[in-house]
């Protein structure tokens, strides 16, 4: 794999689009694509470093810049990889203009273990895909109004839960819109495909538990919804403290009686799947002979797809990053590592190998 003369695809990709037309104000940002040892920016080439993890927007010589590690399934499409790094660019925008709705992952991993509230997300999911396939404006309109009765009472059930959906919604479902309508632009067909993959996912049983994941497409979908009704969402990020689904409650006045979710049994299935699933994670972990490392540490750095939660314990993985504040400095550490948190869950005082 020619990384080199991917990144020259990707850049020609990227020059046919009109970045002000994706999203008010945002502009085209430096990229790099990387493997495991190098970093090629088009003009060079570097040796890797840890700034390099995941796919993201990160500060490089005094700029932010969008960062992607090309795997052999990214040269499946080139066209869709280089939506892919919008996506990221968007992050590089949304960090130039001081974005303030970054959602807190730590605290989105105490998800609720309810039946009810994973019964309103399927819901709302089968209104949202319904609306997307029919040009009929009433079945639009009406069904637009029933997601947010759905989602305004389930935000009033389970405030912390809907809140980190709804930031997740607005940082990285407008990043996902953006790279969305970045593909039809280069190529309808993929764009198609892509809504009817991105449907089918928040359809997914299984999907409703990876609340991150989920939020990405859902968050994406609901942003082009409202595009092909024609109402407006605000697109202003420096000082806007509001989420877009925050902005969508306020702006839909009408709402409709929700009745009590009646329980599905293939969701009650997922359930007890999930929690056994994330039990078996933990034990599996603690099953080998491990290493504690106690002391005092800030948590800086992580890959948010790949943690999980019990208790005070957080599983990660791929890798984590943490402050020492006894010897005040990084320490990168790769997974499977846990850390553990103090009773308030405000420091690390334990992480273990």
């Amino acid at each position: 794999m020619k990384v080199n003369s991917v990144w020259q695809q990707v850049d020609g990709i990227l020059n046919t689009i009109d970045f002000e037309k994706l999203w008010k104000g945002f502009k085209r940002y430096r990229f790099a694509l990387y493997d495991d040892e190098k970093v090629y920016f088009g003009d060079r080439v570097i040796e890797i470093d840890n700034r390099f993890r995941g796919n993201t927007s990160i500060d490089y010589d005094g700029e932010k810049i969008a960062i992607w590690n090309v795997t052999e399934e990214d040269l499946h499409s080139i066209e869709v990889l280089a939506c892919n790094i919008v996506h990221e660019m968007f992050h590089a925008f949304q960090l130039d203009n001081e974005e303030k709705r970054f959602p807190n992952d730590i605290k989105g991993l105490d998800k609720p273990l309810e039946l009810e509230y994973y019964g309103m997300k399927k819901r709302e999911a089968g209104l949202l895909v319904e609306s997307l396939a029919t040009r009929d404006e009433r079945i639009k309109s009406s069904n637009l109004i029933k997601i947010v009765s759905l989602r305004d009472k389930r935000s009033k059930l389970w405030k912390i839960a809907t809140e980190y959906e709804f930031r997740i919604e607005t940082v990285e479902g407008a990043a996902e819109y953006v790279g969305t309508i970045a593909l039809k632009a280069i190529d309808d067909e993929r764009y198609k495909e892509r809504i009817t993959k991105y449907s089918q996912i928040i359809m997914d049983n299984e999907r409703l538990f990876d609340t991150r994941r989920y939020s990405y497409f859902y968050g994406a979908l609901l942003l082009i919804l409202l595009d092909s009704m024609n109402i407006q969402f605000p697109e202003d990020i420096k000082d806007n403290p509001k989420t877009i689904m925050e902005e969508l409650l306020s702006t839909v006045n009408q709402r409709v009686q929700i009745e009590r979710v009646a329980i599905d049994p293939a969701i009650e299935e997922e359930m007890t799947r999930y929690r056994k699933d994330l039990f078996d994670r933990f034990d599996k972990f603690h099953a080998s002979h491990r290493r504690n490392h106690l002391g005092r540490y800030n948590i800086i750095g992580y890959d948010p797809m790949n943690m999980y939660k019990r208790e005070k314990e957080i599983l990660h993985e791929r890798w984590v990053l943490l402050h020492d504040c006894d010897k005040d400095q990084p320490i990168s550490i790769e997974g499977p590592v846990i850390t553990v948190y103090n009773e308030d869950e405000s420091q690390i005082v334990d992480y273990i190998t």
